[in-house]
């Protein structure tokens, strides 16, 4: 049986599915992962809640019925994974496993029964690979991750796309054993509850060290605080990866959670009832982070040890790529029905577009790669098609203000003019510079389109120019006769989203 470290991580696999099992104090998770170039769509993602951890400060020992009911669910993970021929199938273990004095022989007989490789996970490493899942879902992430499971609190430091002396963005990570499965066993003599939480923050110098940074929350049951905000603040998109909210809300949601009894909270929208008796305690733990941490603000993750793993064992070239556009690229190319490339569109529309921020350019790139998602759909309803699919696309990268952004990018790709009750969602979550960028965008795509049919070699020939008082067309003498109206039309609507005329002139 392989303990404490993973494999080397710099060991790329060339797989494109593989299988996770995660065998946590609380519940045991499977999650196959279908590979889409630098980024991954879970294919399949079951859960049972087992409770490993229950009552292990008290025994130091796993918990009996949930052993049973450990066993029993593995080996029907395992076969659902192997029935969907996975190139990879791999068991982790986290803090119950690793805390419990039968820990080892638990993931021994998984091993004899299940046929399965299983990895006890020591604390810190733990935390990297929950740091290193929240990077393949928010490369830009900049701030303290806190993953929360049924045992123990994992932290760690993380610098997004900057590096340390070591070539890591990664920083040592720690865990202290503050997990709702821990706590609860303190429910008798709340002070004492309150004391091991308020000692394990306090221990934690990283909370100081970046004081003021970001928290990423990873964790079902933090992800229930996301749930009930987004109830609370009637907010339109309920995706909870890159869910971000002012730190003091976040706190004043966990002091209301940790008051609530079991009854009150089963009551609350977007409260799971699985959570109720574990949640307070959770938010308690949270509220001490925020205390030390003092952040900005607190951004949600989906994306956690699960894929932490699987992003570790990509190549260093494949871990670079932006995720959106990595994600963008492979499903674009099963969206599109013309032999025009992305790439040929994107080298047309950038002078149109010079000054434009990093973020935008990976909005753009990713616009080229989906802009003709929905020419399978009836012409009437393409733009509404196209902006729905967008906004809820299930893709990483992309914050809600650029989900809102590219949806509303496609929308003007195919209409030019949409209601605003069409986009209403997306209107609420964007700024007026990111509806401009939008309208732009979709604007220019929806000419491109226009000009080569679809075509590929017919845009070079054609020249996008932007100057301080006119948006222009430089069109080879031969053709200009050919353009016809509507190009002239969309021409000007391009422009008028650029705020410049429209001028066509010949090379």
């Amino acid at each position: 049986m392989t303990t404490a470290l993973l494999p080397d991580h710099n060991t790329a696999l060339p797989l494109n599915r593989i299988a996770v099992i995660d065998i946590g104090s609380n519940s045991l998770r499977l999650v196959v992962f279908e590979r889409l170039g630098a980024t991954l769509l879970p294919l399949l993602n079951e859960k049972v809640m087992c409770g490993l951890g229950r009552g292990i400060s008290r025994t130091g020992r796993l918990n009996r019925e949930g052993v049973a009911l450990a066993y029993a669910n593995l080996q029907r993970f395992v076969a659902l994974a192997r029935a969907l021929n996975v190139d990879y199938l791999m068991a982790i273990a986290t803090a119950a496993v690793r805390d419990a004095s039968d820990g080892a022989k638990f993931a021994a007989e998984i091993e004899r029964q299940c046929d399965l490789p299983v990895r006890i996970v020591a604390g810190p490493e733990e935390a990297r690979l929950s740091a290193a899942g929240v990077l393949a879902g928010i490369p830009a992430a900049d701030g303290v991750v806190g993953d929360l499971g049924g045992g123990s609190v994992e932290l760690v430091r993380i610098t997004g796309g900057v590096r340390d002396d070591r070539g890591a963005a990664i920083g040592e990570g720690i865990s202290l054993p503050l997990g709702p499965l821990r706590l609860a066993e303190f429910a008798d003599n709340p002070q004492a509850m309150h004391d091991v939480i308020r000692r394990g923050v306090a221990s934690a110098d990283l909370l100081r060290a970046a004081a003021g940074k970001p928290l990423f929350l990873v964790g079902g049951a933090w992800r229930a605080i996301a749930r009930l905000h987004m109830e609370q603040a009637h907010y339109p998109l309920h995706i909870i990866h890159q869910y971000d909210i002012p730190a003091d809300e976040a706190r004043a949601v966990a002091r209301l959670i940790a008051v609530q009894s079991a009854k009150s909270l089963e009551k609350m929208p977007g409260v799971s009832r699985r959570r109720v008796d574990t949640l307070p305690l959770a938010c308690l733990a949270l509220d001490r982070v925020l205390a030390a941490l003092k952040p900005r603000n607190v951004v949600f993750s989906a994306f956690g040890l699960r894929e932490g793993f699987y992003y570790q064992r990509l190549s260093e070239a494949e871990r670079a790529r932006h995720p959106l556009i990595a994600f963008a690229e492979e499903q674009g190319a099963d969206w599109r029905r013309f032999d025009l490339s992305p790439n040929e569109i994107f080298d047309w529309l950038t002078p149109a577009f010079a000054g434009e921020s990093d973020a935008e350019r990976i909005l753009r790139t990713a616009a080229c790669h989906l802009s003709d998602i929905s020419w399978n759909d009836h012409p009437d309803y393409r733009a509404e098609q196209a902006y729905i699919r967008v906004l809820h696309l299930p893709a990483p990268g992309m914050s809600h203000r650029d989900r809102a952004i590219l949806a509303m990018t496609m929308t003007y790709r195919y209409k030019s003019d949409p209601k605003s009750a069409m986009i209403d969602t997306a209107l609420k979550l964007s700024d007026s510079k990111g509806r401009t960028f939008a309208r732009r965008l979709g604007a220019s795509l929806r000419l491109a389109y226009n000009l080569s049919g679809g075509a590929p070699g017919l845009l070079p020939q054609i020249q996008l120019r932007r100057t301080e008082r006119d948006l222009r067309l430089i069109v080879p003498p031969a053709q200009k006769r050919s353009l016809g109206d509507i190009t002239a039309r969309r021409l000007e609507t391009a422009a008028e989203a650029f705020d410049l005329k429209s001028v066509i002139v010949s090379d």
